[in-house]
């Protein structure tokens, strides 16, 4: 049939529209273009009519808006490659006559330009609806058709109800539903559009999304109408009763969220020229005010944690700050900058730190990106707070799989991960943001600073995304300030090129290479791209050389005044990082040395300097150490007499080459003991007025490095022995003066302290250093306390003990070495310097205890100092002292017969210093050692002094008091009387059960002594069972014992009532409780007569008075047994 082409497409045509077609456009636009091609090619036929057949029949075709409408929403899924789309436009671009005349020549060129993009691969959404809406705004221009445009704009609302409101196509159909409304001259038809959509939002499907985009995009050329019809509107919805009528009426109206979101998006649409004199007033201020009235509950402000409430702010104001960025106006002053970021950290802070669920950091950080790039600019402080809060939210989170296991379902976890990385990747775009926008090199380095901490975290997930985060801001074509440093960032980043993951080692390549690229310095890119991508192998070794390769090719463009920065953190990073990255630290700052060390000549003491502000720190770490020392022997090997000279001058430990110095001297076996002994007659010199200055320092030092170096003493070792101590003892608390040290931030290792140069630990450890040589030697022993003894040696609060240990450590059958150093060490004991003499006591103190220095030694002389210094001031040298006279009941138990006198009123008089319980209880040990050789007779006119005395440490709070008083008694019980006994024998009853177990044992040996004392042999049996393995319960135990004892002795019975009222306000509630068990045994066992003398009414007083649970249940049964005791004589209560 000839007329068959005419005939058929017509109808074919009327498909299109309808949806429930819409699943077979495909096939019927193929057919509906092959139709219309044939019927164009007759057109070209002379013989043919030249028209299209337009109906048939009864055929109606759809309008022209109608088709224009829904082929241009059907070609918005052509982007994602699907046929139907890509149909749809093709179907458009051979029906301009049909759509409108006007187009014909508009489509001719605009349409195969389209079409080009979508030939052969798909391309971006966003990209192709902007198209696709572009051809729209300039198809109405072209038809400039009031009433066209009108009925298109009806057309498009028709297909409202055609799409899913999540489709591409329902989307795009908001869009060119609010395109066309903004081409549209009709004032009164759009404000009668924008109201409807307003009032009755639900004809669009999703409201939010629709009427959005439709008054965005509308806004592009009706802003005021807009703007206008929303105030109305929010007038409008502010009373009450038009709510309800919504409600009633069905219709599901707009929130106050949903308009706050529709003011964003007409910012974001609206002409640039007009916007920012309407941003204010018109927009801002009532986003405001909608967000305030979100937040209220009864007029009152609240804190409205809402996410819907939170996302629809963030989101509107992120639109505000974009579209005054795109304004350009650089007079503009956006007056709201600093409120809104406000809100924005205020909703960050409130997410919490351990999870990831809401899209509210993200969304936040983006909005924050925007308003900061806004007028009037932040400060520096401003930023750092900004970025440091952001900072602190993101990368403590926990691990990502963490995260993601609080998913229930896949798309849960999916989910998570899709919300970290755009959180991480907003974080990242925010700081580069700031960072770069600043013209400050200095401003740029210290917010790149608050990335410093979580670079080096402990933490691999930590330090994986500061990386991450650090390559976002450092690479991708970045314009920094001409005088950004790079040195101190690179030796930060290059280290962790062999960290343990492989996200870390490429995130730092990628940032080492585009530091380089940030100076304008041109690398070998495709090299450096291969060496990079290697760095994916778990391979250590691999890691090692593919790093050092890279350090090779880009050290030598280090700038040569930022190596001092780089050489500075790289130094950190062998202080704080692992072996790995360790060793790469170690890699790079040697092939920087060897390519550039050359033209250090004038940084060369800052080097040296930096070196050995690190040295003490690294001598930790052997491996670390090592590395250092090739540095500067690399140093050295360019510049020799520079660094000699230097090291000449430094003063010491810290000076490597100064050590290398002395030790090259002490290598030499000729001069040794020259150079060893006129170290001594130096050292002694400066120490003659016992005060200790720095050349005094210096001196042991180098004696340090000679001693190390297997320098023999023998000969020498009492005299140097001796003042080396007392350089410790003249040291002690002091500070060593310095060079500056450097103020720059010092990144260590968590818990790890920097080590400050101290004399006294100098002076310590070149005393350790002769003791081990002397050791090797056979001039003393091993310390008791190992290596502990240099650490209280060198402490103010320890010396005394390190000295006692030291002591101990003498060789005494060496008899001409240890009678050397006593001879020396005695002016001491006369020192104007209280810590000379504190060390001089303490040393005498351990040897008074070896019989045999006692008959070769002039001990005697020291005897008298010792006592002398038991009556000073300085408690510390009064313990010691005491001590000392104590130790002669072990070294010469004659010459305490002798001086019992003059001991025993020193070692007394110590009882009494009760500020300082450890003068008092070295006072209870040495008196427990002396009385052990004197007689009744030699104590008897101190005895009474020394009992009631020592009977005021049962109680006290320091255990080893109140055991060494228990220890001193027992050794007193068999020489007091009866009276005494019975006076302490409650004491030791109730300290049975003492919170020290060892006082506990103490008592129990002390009741053993006393019962045969107090002829109650009886009580052995109930005694015995304290010799068991677990205890009896205190309540049976003095149960027994009372029994007995009412049996053999009421007497002493009632004196244990009598004397147990003082221990109801012991501070141990063990004993409190052991006090009222033990009253409550013996008002059980009282006979008749003592019941009657009982204050009954304090007894009650006392008992009910304590607040522990423990003591009350005993006061309780007390109580009973008082009761039951009184009513049983008849006695009331």
């Amino acid at each position: 049939m000839p007329c068959f082409p005419q005939v058929l497409w017509p109808r074919i045509l009327t498909f299109v529209v309808p949806a429930e077609y819409t699943e077979a456009l495909e096939p019927l636009f193929s057919i509906i273009r092959i139709l219309i091609m044939a019927e164009e090619k007759k057109k070209h036929s002379a013989k043919e009519s030249t028209a299209l057949v337009i109906s048939t029949g009864a055929v109606k075709l759809p309008s022209p808006q109608q088709l224009l409408a829904r082929l241009l929403v059907i070609s918005m899924p052509a982007s994602l490659g699907e046929l139907r789309g890509a149909g749809a436009i093709g179907l458009l671009k051979i029906l301009p006559e049909i759509i409108h005349p006007k187009l014909v020549d508009l489509w001719k060129t605009r349409l195969p330009e389209l079409l080009q993009p979508l030939e052969g691969k798909n391309i971006s959404t966003v990209l192709w609806e902007t198209m696709l809406l572009q051809l729209l705004k300039e198809s109405l221009w072209k038809i400039s058709d009031v009433a066209w445009t009108i009925q298109l704009t009806q057309d498009f609302k028709q297909q409202m109800g055609s799409y899913n409101n999540n489709s591409t196509e329902k989307k795009f159909l908001w869009k060119a539903l609010g395109t066309t409304l903004a081409c549209c001259q009709d004032s009164d038809f759009v404000n009668s559009q924008i109201k409807e959509f307003l009032t009755a939002p639900n004809q669009l499907g999703d409201q939010r999304q629709g009427i959005t985009s439709i008054l965005g995009y509308c806004a592009e050329n009706h802003l005021d109408i807009v703007l206008k019809v929303l105030k109305t509107f929010q007038n409008q919805e502010k009373f009450f009763m038009n709510r309800c009528k919504s409600l009633f009426s069905g219709k599901k109206s707009l929130t106050k969220t949903d308009v706050m979101v529709i003011y964003g998006a007409v910012a974001l649409h609206a002409p640039k020229k007009q916007l920012l004199s309407r941003l204010n007033q018109d927009i801002i201020s009532q986003v405001l005010f909608l967000h305030g009235q979100c937040s209220q509950v009864l007029g009152m402000s609240v804190m409205n944690k809402d996410m819907d409430l939170q996302m629809s702010f963030t989101r509107s104001i992120t639109e505000i700050g974009i579209a005054v960025q795109d304004a350009e106006d650089q007079g503009f002053q956006f007056s709201y900058k600093e409120m809104l970021i406000g809100y924005m950290l205020d909703f960050i802070r409130d997410e919490p730190l351990d999870s990831l669920a809401s899209p509210i950091r993200w969304k936040a950080l983006i909005a924050i990106r925007y308003l900061s790039k806004l007028k009037p600019q932040l400060s520096l402080q401003d930023h750092l707070n900004i970025l440091e809060e952001n900072i602190r939210r993101l990368l403590p989170l926990p691990p990502l799989e963490n995260l993601k296991s609080e998913g229930q379902t896949d798309e849960d976890k999916e989910h998570i991960q899709f919300l970290y990385e755009r959180s991480m990747d907003a974080l990242g775009k925010l700081l580069k943001t700031m960072m770069w926008d600043n013209v400050n090199a200095e401003d740029c380095q210290e917010m790149f600073n608050l990335l410093r901490m979580w670079l080096v975290s402990q933490k691999e997930w930590e330090r994986e995304r500061a990386f991450q985060i650090t390559a976002k801001v450092l690479t991708n074509d970045i314009e920094a300030p001409g005088n950004f440093k790079i040195g101190s960032l690179l030796g930060l980043l290059a280290p962790n090129s062999c960290d343990t993951l492989p996200t870390i080692r490429q995130a730092a390549a990628s940032s080492t290479i585009g530091l380089f690229y940030i100076k304008g310095i041109h690398l070998e890119v495709e090299r450096l791209q291969g060496l990079q991508e290697g760095l994916e192998s778990d391979d250590v070794q691999v890691q090692i050389k593919i790093s050092s390769k890279i350090a090779k090719i880009v050290s030598k463009f280090i700038p040569n005044e930022e190596i001092l920065m780089f050489l500075e953190e790289m130094l950190d990073g062998l202080e704080s990082l692992n072996p790995t990255c360790t060793k790469a630290c170690s890699i790079w700052m040697i092939t920087v040395l060897k390519q550039q060390g050359a033209d250090l000549e004038d940084q060369l003491l800052e080097i040296l300097g930096t070196i050995y502000h690190h040295m003490p720190v690294l001598r930790q770490k052997e491996e670390s150490f090592q590395f250092i020392l090739e540095a500067i022997s690399q140093i050295a090997s360019f510049h020799m007499d520079t660094v000699v000279v230097n090291l000449l001058q430094k003063p010491l430990p810290f000076d490597r080459d100064t050590k290398t110095l002395w030790k090259a001297l002490a290598e030499k076996p000729a001069s040794s003991g020259k150079l060893l002994q006129a170290l001594i007659d130096k050292l002694e010199t400066e120490l003659e007025d016992d005060i200790a200055r720095v050349e005094a320092i210096s001196v042991a030092c180098a004696t340090y490095e000679v001693i190390s170096m297997g320098t023999s003493v023998t000969g020498l070792y009492p005299e140097l022995f001796t003042l080396l101590l007392k350089l410790v003892s003249c040291t002690l608390g002091q500070k060593m003066p310095t060079c500056p040290w450097s103020h720059r931030r010092h990144v260590m290792q968590q818990g790890e302290q920097q080590q400050i140069p101290d004399p006294c630990r100098l002076s310590t450890a070149t005393l350790k250093c002769l003791q081990a040589q002397a050791m090797r030697e056979g001039l003393a022993k091993e310390s008791d306390e190992g290596d502990n003894l240099w650490t209280l040696l060198s402490s103010p609060s320890t010396h005394h003990i390190g000295v006692c240990s030291l002591a101990r450590s003498m060789a005494v059958w060496q008899h001409g070495v240890i009678l050397d150093i006593m001879e020396q060490l005695l002016s001491s004991l006369t020192s104007s310097s209280e810590n000379y003499r504190i060390t001089g006591a303490a040393f005498f103190s351990e040897l008074m205890k070896e019989p045999i220095l006692w008959k070769h030694g002039n001990l005697r002389n020291v005897l008298i100092l010792m006592d002398q210094s038991a009556w000073d001031s300085n408690a510390t040298l009064r313990q010691m002292a005491i001590r000392g006279l104590g130790n002669t009941a072990s070294g010469a138990p004659h010459k305490v017969k002798k001086h019992k006198q003059l001991m025993l009123e020193s070692i007394i008089r110590g009882l009494y210093h009760l500020a300082r319980t450890e003068v008092v209880c070295e006072s209870l040990k040495a008196l427990k050692k002396i009385l052990e050789l004197l007689t009744d007779r030699d104590v008897s006119f101190y005895f009474k002094e020394i009992v009631l005395q020592t009977r005021t440490f049962f109680e006290d709070e320091q255990d080893d008091v109140r055991l060494t008083a228990i220890f001193l008694f027992e050794d007193l019980a068999p020489l007091t009387g009866r009276r005494w006994k019975i006076f302490f024998l409650i004491s030791f009853l109730l300290h049975l059960w003492d919170p020290n177990p060892k006082i506990g044992v103490a008592c129990r040996d002390v009741l053993m002594v006393c019962i045969p004392f107090l002829g109650l042999q009886d009580l052995y049996g109930v005694l015995d069972r304290l010799l068991d393995q677990d205890l009896p319960r205190a309540r049976d135990f003095y149960s027994q014992f009372c029994v007995k004892l009412a049996k053999k002795n009421q007497e002493i019975l009632w004196i244990l009532h009598t004397h147990s009222f003082t221990f109801f306000t012991s501070t141990w509630e063990v004993i409190r409780s052991a006090a009222v068990k033990l009253t409550d045994a013996v008002v059980l066992n009282l006979t008749s007569q003592y019941v009657e003398l009982l204050d009954r009414e304090q007894l009650t007083t006392s008992l009910r008075q304590d607040p522990c649970i423990s003591v009350q249940r005993a006061a309780e049964a007390a109580l009973q047994t008082l009761l039951r005791r009184c009513k049983e004589t008849s006695i009331p209560l």
